[in-house]
């Protein structure tokens, strides 16, 4: 019997405030070998409060949030976790949003509609770097 090394799992986290998109990322990822969904947060005072509780490799980051943007949520991801990569996931790709989110520190912005494996690919990339 052979024992292979156990590999690194990524941690993730999900800001996102509809909740029936949050439940389908949420078994998507909990559906991945290599991935651990460690947190969820439906606005930015509960992005921060998880954020602040686990160590992550990426956070999918939607931009509206009820409370807030989630471009100003960034650099306090950073603060929280150095390395965390940001994966912007969001609907609504008004250029002045995505243009503040990568001044802010944005890894890679999506479009939600974009094909679930090219968002696990990228998460995996993000989360191996």
């Amino acid at each position: 019997m052979s024992l292979e090394p156990e590999t690194r799992r990524i941690r993730v986290m999900i800001v996102e405030d509809h909740a029936d998109f949050r439940e389908l990322m949420k078994v998507l990822l909990d559906g991945q070998p290599d991935i651990d969904l460690l947190a969820q947060a439906g606005s930015v005072t509960e992005a921060r409060a998880q954020a602040a509780r686990f160590e992550l490799d990426v956070v999918l980051l939607d931009l509206g949030l009820p409370d807030g943007s989630g471009a100003d949520l960034i650099a306090d991801l950073r603060r929280a976790s150095h390395h965390v990569k940001i994966l912007v996931l969001s609907a609504s790709l008004d250029p002045s949003g995505i243009e503040k989110a990568r001044r802010a520190g944005a890894d890679m912005i999506m479009d939600k509609l974009t094909p679930v494996g090219e968002v696990l690919a990228t998460v995996r990339r993000l989360g191996n770097t």
